[in-house]
Order: C-alpha cells, then structure tokens, then sequence
C-alpha cells in the first residue's frame, strides 16, 4: 500500500482525526476467570467466516473475546473496532476498519479510502473484499458493540464483505442484540457459529474460581447458591463477589442468601444498562408482567391490557433484554431482573399490586396451573381462595409431601387463624409434613366438624383431602380402617385421586396391614404404593417404600427378592441425594437381615448401625431383632419366640408353611442326631435337604451355624459341596477355638479395610466379581476396586496368590473371628 493511502486511513472523511482507543482490544481491568470451554469454542467459531458472541449486558462477552486474543489463540491478524453511536454511517465505519485492517499488517493495495462520510461506493467494498481473499493468512475482524449499527447500510455492506472474502475473512461480531445480518441465510449454509447466553453464563465451578479470584472465602454451598440465584451471569456474579470480600463464611453465606436484583448495585446496573432506555410504555409493561415467574402472551396481555405482548415478548428476546424463552411456548425474565421489576412495581399503591395478583390467579386456574395460580391468590391476600384452589383440584398431595415446592412454600406463611374447611386441611397437610401428628389431628378434627355441617354438602375433592391426610397420619391401629374410608370416597364418581395421595395412603396402610398380621395385604399395597409414588414423582417415598417391600421380604426368607428391592431403594435413594444415615433405615435394615442371614456378619453388622425413624415401628421392630441375634443374647429360637406377633406372622413363608430358616434348622439338627447314632445315609438325606431348601436364597448362616461335626461332615462331601458351590469356601473359614496360647497373625503394614476383608472372604468362596457385587448390593467397578487394593497390600498379583497369602497370614481366619461367634455359641 502507497503511504499516500495508509495516511489518508488516518482521518474520516470530514477530516477528523481518528481515535486509537477504538482499534485497541479493550482492556479488561477486573480480573479475569479464563475459562478454557469458551476460548475452545471460539477458536472452533473462527474456523468459519461469522461467529456471533450475543447475549445480555453483562454477560462477559468483550471479555471473552479480549481473553481469547490475549492468548494468542486466533487463526490469523487481528483487528478489533470498538463501535460508538455515530459509527453506523458507512464512511466512517469503513474508514476505521481500513485503518484497523492496516496496523494488523494486512496490504490492502488499491484501496481507496471513503471521499465521504454517509456512503462509500461499491468500487471500495469490491477492492476490499478481494484483497483480504488474496492474503496469505487469515484476517479476523472483532467488532465490539454491533447493536450500534442498527438495520443501516453498514450492515448490509458487511454482509456482501462476508460472503465474498471467505474463506480468509473470519468476522466475530459481539452485541446485545442480532445483528441484522441475514442469520437464517447463514445457519443453513453452515457459516454461523453463535454463543449465546447460555454458554457464556458462569457454571458452578468457574464461579467459585471468580469468587476466589476477588478474594472471597465462601463454603460450597454458597457458591452453589449464588450461581442459582444470578444464573451465572457475569456482572452479578461479579457484584456478589465484591461485596463479599473479606467476609467470614456465615457472614458471607447471609449475603449469599439475601442478593437480589433489589440490592441497590444491582438495581443501579439494571436501571443504567437496561430499563432507563426503555420506552415508559415498555416499563410499565415490564413492571405489570413481573408479578409471575413465568409468562404465558396471553396472561401478559391480561396483566399488560395490550394486545401485542407475544410480539413484544420476542422482539426483547431477540434484543437480549433479559427475557428468556421457556419450553412450554411462554417467557421468562432473569431472575434477577425480574426481583428489579417486583421492587420497583413495590412503591405503588398495594390495592393496583394485589389486582394484578389477582387477575394473574384466575388466568392461571383457568389454564388448569394450581399452583401457580394459589401462589398468585395468596400473594393478594386471599388465603381461603388460594387454598381452595389446591384442595378442589386435588393437589394437597404437594403440599404434604412437598413435591411442589412452590405450594410449600407459600403456604408455610399461611396464618393460622384463616377460616374454611379448605384453610384447616392445608394447615393440616403442612403440619403433617412437619411431623406434628397432634397439630394435624386437630386442624382435620377442625376441618370434619366443617363437612359434617356443611349446606349444600361438602365437595368429593374436600371429603377425598381429609380422609387421605387421615390416613396418613393415622397410627398403626387406625391407618387400615382410614384408608378404607379414603377408598369409599376415591370409589365415588368423579375425577380419580392423583397419584400422590395414593402414594401417602398406600404408604402408611402397607405398614400397618404387616403389623395386624398380614404380610401378603402388606405387600400387595406396598407395591401398588410404590407404583404410585413412581408416577407422582416422588423419588424419596418411593425409595422408603422399596425399601420396606425389602425388609418384608428379607423377614419372609426372600433374600433373593428382598436383595432386589434392597438394590432398587438404593438407586433411587441416590439419585434423590439421599445417603448414608439421610437414607430410609428400612433399606439398611432389610441389608442387615439379608447378610445376617446369608452368614456375612460384617456386613451386617455394619448396616444396622442405622436409626429407625420414630413414625416407622416395622423397622424399629425388626432393627431390635437383627441386633438381638447378633449379639447372641438368646438363641435364635427363644428369639423368634419372642418376636412380635407380626413379625413371627411375616417370617411364615406361604408356599412352604413354616419359617425356612426354621425348617433348615430342624432338618441340620436331625441330620446331626443321625450322625451321631452312625447313620451316614440319613444323614446325607437329611443334610441334602436342607441344602436344598437354603440354596435358592443362599441361606447360609443355618449351615455355618450347625455343629463342627456336622460342618466336617459335609466338607468331606465332595458331591454335596459340587451341587451347592453358592457355599463357597464358608464352610473352610468359620472359626474353631484357637488354644490359648496361640498368638495372632502379624498385621499387614497397611491393613485392610472391613470391605476389603467382605470381598476377600467372597474371594475365598470363589465367587466371580459379579457375584461378588450382587452379594454385596455394589458394583461391579467397586468390587474391582476393593481387589485392586487387596492386591496392593498383600503385595501378590493375581486373586489365587491373595487368598493363599491371606490364608498365610491368617487373615482370612481373623476376620471369621473378629465377626463370627465361638463355635459354643455357635451350636444350639
């Protein structure tokens, strides 16, 4: 290029110097979070000739785009134009981005700059276009604040410079709003890379690196927090982070809580970036439609008294204006845009606030969405209103089990002292939730007198909440009788009860039917209980009812079936984020008495260092047995004598007529009488027998609790140990007296751990690692594991040199003593 030229670039066309700043890649002066996702996808983005980075104010997109040039991760020369108001006139937006195209080293010769400020001719565009075609490398052109262009000749320009400079010419453009380039024309050709605000918001682990990086100590959870409340937006993130520096975690974890759009930073960003250049017909919409979280057009036109408000709503969408489609067709604004909107439409009169509650509550009941529309109605103050609403579409089931958290948590302000029978049974719901059995029997004791009295009479959706609340709440006497009366009402014409309020009832009758004696009625209800709770959703019943149906079984001998549920409660316990002690005692329990029945008494013993709820006396009950055997205090008999009513009722198996592990017991203790009077072949038939009724739920514990004489018996057995290979190597490790004098083993340097000692001794059985997994409720990867680190320290390679090292060092032995009864207490 001649220098007569270059120096022309210097000056627009009506002679006026031009700015450097503008042709700088900005400076970012707060510190900065790289984060590599996003300089990854846009070093991808500029492979292609446009690459749009649009999203809100505050969103981190210039910084993106600064970050990514800083380290030096563009595919060519770089020039950045930062726009301003007055750039959208072709002369002089041209102008700079010559000059811009030049001090990036790009040779541009031929071209002549603009004569003039409002157009340049087509000559100029042409020699431009085929230039930056001809270069070497790629040219990559940032423009920085493109919403300042507008629907002007600039834009059109750019786009003819676009598709006939690629594939050298890589343009990233950086707005708030879509550029009126022909977008639609460049998604289907493949040249369109967009990065919305979306990817640009802040995930949970690159916000707690923004928070460190301001200096703010905060716990987990607290980050957690503050990335839900501002939806990882960047400024927000930003103003949380500042002013919560040097701040002590509680004091941090308050702030945490109480950030809003309402804090006055906030508000100030919002109001200078966003609503101040709002049209006042635009803000007074804004302000009328805040009062619901999520925005159907047709309720923003009742709120808004327009006409147009779909259309309204799309445009701001396109405009990034913190208006967010949802799935169901409607809108959505920032969160914290929309707690901006709440506080500003806060200073007008309360009367013109609680009509639009209103309006909103019966727009959203009529489109059949209860609880929004109660949260709508208690918002105005209409707390019998908002209640009715929930108990005449049967949705008191959210409240009680607290699915909908909306519906918990606005009604965990309802006064007491509100009137109605619909008011007492939501005072009811909410009470049972929170465990008070008094304060619900009283509110529906409240609520009965109420239907009992009621002219014309009471609804079938009121009569329905009261009897399943009932039911739930009933103690073990009661329940059966309850849930009938819920079953007569549900048996009445109209719309069947929800899933949720079948759950809760079935829930609590299965208990009680297993504690009046029933156990095939218990299970049958439990299951359909489960089913329920399935389909209403509810994660957390379901894994305690699960969990119950495992226990039932594990009582009746099912081990096999028990240990299925068992599997199932704990899936679903954690996906529900439920573990260790959060999680139901019943599958812990129903874990315990498999183990203990199947002769791992380790595991056992582990699993029933549970605590049994207080409103759960199934397995309070049978965690009381299960510690009880374990401690030996009694026999098993004299221990079964002793079990209640109930539970010796739900250990009766139904096809064989008597308890299995009884009847193992009888047949071992026969076969050791036959031995004792030489009667090798009865025996045989009798210890075949009860071989065989223990192999389908792997019983073991009769076995390897039968006297030594009859264990050595069997060892010598070389066909009956054949058939019954699910004994494994038990039979060889259960302890004998050691003499006295006999010391110990050496311990390893670094000893196993209790799981590592339950897979070794499965191990020893020759189970395979799958079996491993289903003995033990894990997976297979686990079991993987715990060998690697048996491997490890025993300092051997393969699983065969492990058992016998084991069984060098005594471990195998020592870990049968340090679980297992004596060889006394043992024999009966």
């Amino acid at each position: 290029m001649c220098a007569e030229t270059a120096a022309a670039y210097a000056v627009t066309p009506g002679g006026d110097p031009l700015m450097s700043a503008k042709l700088r890649v900005a400076e970012i002066r707060s510190r900065v979070v790289l984060r590599p996702r996003l300089l990854d996808r846009l070093q991808e983005a500029t492979r292609g000739p446009l690459t749009l980075i649009g999203a809100p104010a505050g969103s981190g997109k210039t910084v993106l785009a600064s970050s990514w040039l800083s380290a030096g991760r563009a595919p060519g020369r770089v020039t950045w134009l930062s726009l301003d108001a007055g750039d959208d006139q072709p002369g002089i937006f041209w102008t700079y981005a010559l000059e811009g195209l030049t001090r990036s080293g790009v040779r541009l010769d031929g071209v002549d700059p603009p004569a003039r400020a409002d157009a340049v001719d087509r000559s100029l565009l042409t020699r431009l276009a085929a230039g930056l075609s001809e270069q070497a490398e790629p040219s990559v052109l940032v423009l920085d604040n493109v919403e300042v262009l507008g629907r002007g000749q600039v834009i059109a320009d750019i786009d003819f410079l676009i598709r006939h400079a690629s594939p050298q010419l890589r343009v990233v453009t950086i707005s708030r709003t879509d550029p009126a380039l022909p977008l639609h024309r460049y998604r289907l050709a493949g040249w369109l890379t967009e990065i919305r605000a979306g990817e640009l918001a802040f995930t949970v682990d690159e916000a707690r690196m923004l928070l460190a990086e301001h200096g703010a100590r905060v716990a987990a959870d607290t980050v957690e927090l503050l990335a839900h409340r501002t939806e990882g937006w960047a400024a927000g993130l930003r103003l949380a982070a500042l002013s919560l520096q040097d701040q002590d975690l509680r004091t941090a974890a308050e702030i945490a809580r109480r950030f809003g759009g309402g804090r006055q930073d906030v508000a100030e960003y919002f109001l200078a970036e966003v609503l101040d250049h709002q049209p006042a017909g635009i803000r007074e919409f804004l302000l009328r439609t805040s009062v619901v979280d999520r925005l159907p057009p047709q309720l923003a036109d009742e709120l808004s008294g327009r006409t147009d408000s779909a259309r309204l709503l799309r445009d701001m969408v396109r405009a990034n204006a913190f208006v967010l489609p949802t799935d169901e067709g409607g809108f959505r604004y920032h969160r914290l845009y929309r707690e901006l909107l709440r506080t500003q439409l806060g200073s007008r009169p309360t009367e013109e606030i609680a009509r639009l509650h209103r309006t909103a509550a019966r727009w959203l009941a009529a489109d059949g969405q209860i609880g929004p529309a109660a949260a709508q109605a208690a918002a105005a103050g209409e707390w019998t209103r908002a209640a009715t609403l929930v108990v005449e579409n049967l949705s008191v089931g959210g409240v009680l089990t607290g699915a909908d958290e909306q519906l918990a948590d606005v009604f965990a302000d309802m006064p007491e002292n509100v009137q109605g029978p619909h008011a007492t049974v939501v005072l009811a719901a909410l009470a049972l939730a929170d465990g008070d059995h008094e304060r619900c029997a009283r509110q529906l004791a409240l609520a009965r007198r109420a239907v009992d009295n009621a002219r014309p009479p009471a609804s079938r959706a009121l009569r329905l909440a009261i009897t399943a609340l009932d039911a739930a709440g009933a103690g073990p006497d009661e329940a059966v009788a309850a849930a009938a009366r819920f079953d007569e009402v549900a048996a009445e014409p109209g719309q069947p009860p929800p899933p949720d309020l079948l759950a809760v009832v079935g829930a609590s009758s299965g208990a009680a039917r297993l504690l009046v004696g029933g156990p095939d009625e218990a299970e049958d209800t439990l299951m359909a209980a489960a089913r329920s709770a399935d389909a209403a959703g509810l994660g957390r019943l379901r894994a305690k009812i699960l969990g119950q149906l495992a226990l039932l079984n594990a009582i009746r001998g099912r081990l096999r079936r028990a240990g299925k549920f068992a599997f199932a409660a704990t899936r679903v316990a954690d996906r529900c984020g439920q573990s260790g002690e959060d999680r139901p005692a019943a599958i812990d329990t129903a874990l315990a008495w498999i183990h203990l029945d199947q002769y791992d008494l380790p595991a056992a013993r582990r699993h029933t260092r549970t605590r049994a709820d207080q409103d759960d006396p199934v397995t309070a009950a049978a965690l009381s047995v299960l510690r009880d055997r374990l401690l030996r205090k009694r026999t098993d008999a004299d221990a079964e004598a002793k079990w209640p009513p109930w539970l010796a009722a739900a250990g009766q198996d139904a096809e064989a007529g008597g308890v299995l592990a009884a009847q193992v017991e009888s047949l071992l203790r026969k076969a050791a009488r036959d031995l004792d009077h030489g009667r090798g072949d009865l025996t045989r038939q009798a210890l075949s027998h009860a071989l065989r009724l223990a192999a389908p739920e792997s019983l073991r514990r009769p076995i390897l609790d039968a006297p030594s004489r009859l264990r050595r018996f069997l060892l010598q057995d070389r066909e009956l140990l054949e058939r019954h290979r699910w004994l494994g190597g038990t039979l060889a490790v259960v302890p004998t007296m050691r003499p006295s004098g006999e010391s110990r083993p050496a311990a390893l340097v670094e000893p196993l751990t209790d799981r590592e000692h339950e897979v070794l001794r499965n191990m020893a059985a020759l189970l395979s690692t799958e079996e491993i997994a289903r003995a033990m409720f894990v997976s297979v990867n686990t079991v993987k594991t715990h060998i690697r680190g048996i491997l490890r320290k025993l300092s051997v390679n393969r699983r065969n040199d492990a058992i016998r090292r084991a069984r060098e060092l005594g471990l195998l032995a020592m870990a049968a003593d340090e679980s297992s009864p004596t060889e006394g207490e043992a024999s009966h």
